[in-house]
Formats: C-alpha cells, structure tokens, sequence
C-alpha cells in the first residue's frame, strides 16, 4: 500500500470489517477521520494501546501509544488507568522498562509524540470552540490545586480525580481546560497526554540552545530547527494565542539544552503545560517523581495484506 487514501469499497468485502463499514465515519463535527477510522481497522493493538493513524500522506502503518502513563506493576511498565504514573526513573532506565516488554515495544520517540499531537490538535472536540484552531486545547491536570498526581478513570469521566468541582462541567462531550483524555482522529481517546507528569521520549538532543525560552504557539512562525523538532505546523496555531492560552499547546523550555528530551508538561506548569510542551533542560540520568513515560509499539496487521 502507497498511499494514506483507502477507498471504504475496498474492505467491505472482507467479514471482519464489515463493522467498519457501518460506522460512523465522518461525524458532523468533523472529530473523526473516515481514513483513520478505516485505517485502525487493519491494524490490531495490545490491550489499552490505542493506534495512531499514520500522517495524512504517508503509508500505514501508524503505530500503537500507551492510553494510560506508565504504571509499575511488580516492576513491569503497565498501561492502566488505575494507580499513580511511574516516576523517578531516568530516560534509559524507562526506555528499558518499554523494551523488556518484548520486542516490538520501546519508549516513545519525540517524531511518534510529534505525530501523536499534531493529530491530537487536529480534531475539534480537543478545541474549546469545538472547531479546529479555534480556542485552546485542553491541558488536563495542569495545576496542583486538586492535589498529588492522579490515576485515569473511565473514558465517560475525563476529569476524573479533580472532581468534585469539575464533575458537573466536564464530560467527551464538555471541553475544560482540564480535562484529561484527548480524542484520537479515530474517535478513540488517550490519557493525560498533557498534564499530570511529562514523560521521557527517547531521543538525544545535541543541538544548540535557543536565545529564551518562548510558547510553543511563539515558537511556530520562527520556522527554525526547534520548530520542525517540537511544534505543529502553521495550520494547527489558533488564530489569538495571546487571548487563548497560547492556544494550549504548551511551553519549550529549549534554551539551557541537557541532552534529553520530555515532553508533555505536568501538573506543576500550569499554562505552560500542554501537547507540545518541551522540556530540555534535563541530561537523560535525571529523574523526578513527576517525571513518568509511555510506551510504544508496533502495530499488528490483522490481515496478511494490510502492510503490503
């Protein structure tokens, strides 16, 4: 397969995705993709990993993304909602905790968290407008006013732990700001992907320091190296960062480099924290009880010809 586009025709023939070709494709809000959805029907995940389409204009497949921060479960790294995120642990210490899952597992790279949050900001329901670019995107658990670090809920109850002030204002269907689950362009939605802990990625950075430390929706028209590296395109900036939260796409704290990366903020950043928010001021030994991980791995075709 050479191309994103998969014409819904093509696999209607085939028993098992006959649900794909009932679904709800296309919602009028435009929340979800028609050819992501079609797409994460020829591809399997493990359980609470959700897959991430690949971007508009590159082959399947994407690939699978922890739903929850990393869990430790007798030491195993364990995507579950229940239970606070894994914290103090180093860059590599985590990336080996992601590959002792097996072999098509690892750390997530910041090109996969880049793909994973231009998506995330594609679709409008992550908007507090409910249309894309519009308003802010949510940040989630941003601020420590409800306490520690927080376990995940049920998807029904995506501000869960900050309740029960949120409780009656905050639902998939009511953006706040604090709302912790994103929706997918497939309709399926992620934990804490902004807010509560940053997680590691699994890269290096060996570049030079930027002049200051700037938003990340400051960051996108200086189309310098740390733009292609840690923001979104041009299309995906609201209109008004000053009056929106910088749009909610975070900080970068990109001018005192210590050779890793994290991303994501956590629940001591404030507006700071959001999808995009980098964090370089760390070398890859350093830990922090906020500091926690996701993993990633392979997704698994479910008919032998879905990668071909």
């Amino acid at each position: 397969m050479t191309e994103r586009n998969l014409p819904l025709f093509s696999f209607c023939f085939a028993s098992l995705l006959l649900s794909a070709c009932t679904l709800d494709l296309k919602k009028e809000d435009g929340s979800t993709d028609r050819d992501a959805v079609i797409e994460e029907t020829l591809y399997s995940c493990p359980e609470n990993y959700v897959y991430v389409p690949s971007p508009a204009g590159s082959p399947p497949p994407g690939f699978c993304v922890a739903k929850y921060e990393m869990k430790d479960v007798g030491s195993v790294a364990t995507s579950q909602a229940g239970g606070s995120p894994w914290g103090g642990i180093s860059r590599d210490d985590a990336a080996a905790a992601c590959q002792a899952l097996g072999a098509d597992y690892d750390l997530i790279s910041n090109t996969q968290w880049n793909q994973l949050a231009q998506n995330l900001a594609s679709v409008s329901s992550n908007w507090s407008s409910g249309a894309v670019t519009s308003g802010a995107l949510n940040r989630g658990h941003f601020n420590d006013d409800f306490g520690d670090l927080l376990a995940a809920g049920g998807d029904d109850h995506p501000c869960f732990g900050l309740e029960p002030n949120l409780d009656a204002v905050c639902s998939p269907a009511l953006w706040h700001e604090n709302r912790r689950t994103h929706q997918l362009s497939t309709g399926k939605v992620i934990w804490d992907f902004a807010g509560n802990s940053w997680e590691w990625t699994k890269d290096d950075y060996s570049g030079g320091a930027a002049s200051s430390n700037v938003y990340i929706s400051e960051l996108i028209p200086l189309a310098d190296s740390f733009t292609t590296l840690f923001a979104p395109p041009v299309n995906l900036s609201c209109a008004d960062p000053n009056s929106n939260d910088f749009c909610g796409l975070g900080f970068a704290w990109i001018s005192s480099p210590g050779g890793a990366v994290a991303r994501g903020g956590s629940l001591y950043n404030g507006t700071q924290t959001g999808i995009f928010s980098t964090d370089l001021d760390n070398s890859a030994s350093y830990t922090a009880y906020h500091l926690g991980f996701r993993c990633v791995s392979a997704a698994t075709p479910v008919l032998p010809s879905a990668s071909n």
